[in-house]
């Protein structure tokens, strides 16, 4: 099972956003960075976190990877 460990937040006052950084437990040069609620307490940061990785989840499940020059390559 995947551990991801919550590095820091940011809270973003220009752009009334917030991100929580996470990253491996197993492997510390893995990091992501997710928006949360702006202004999130440390009191909800864990349950706001894992909502965020929760959604990317569900996201990334049908997900494509391209080039982005994909579209010119085509005949």
């Amino acid at each position: 099972m995947t551990k991801l460990i919550i590095a820091g937040v940011h809270h973003d006052t220009n752009r009334s956003r917030s991100i929580v950084y996470v990253r491996w437990q197993d492997d510390p040069e893995k990091n992501l960075g997710l928006t949360v609620p702006f202004g999130c307490s440390m009191n909800t940061l864990q349950e706001e976190a894992t909502k965020a990785v929760e959604a990317l989840v569900t996201e990334l499940t049908s997900a494509t990877v391209e080039f982005p020059w994909e579209e010119t390559r085509k005949p």
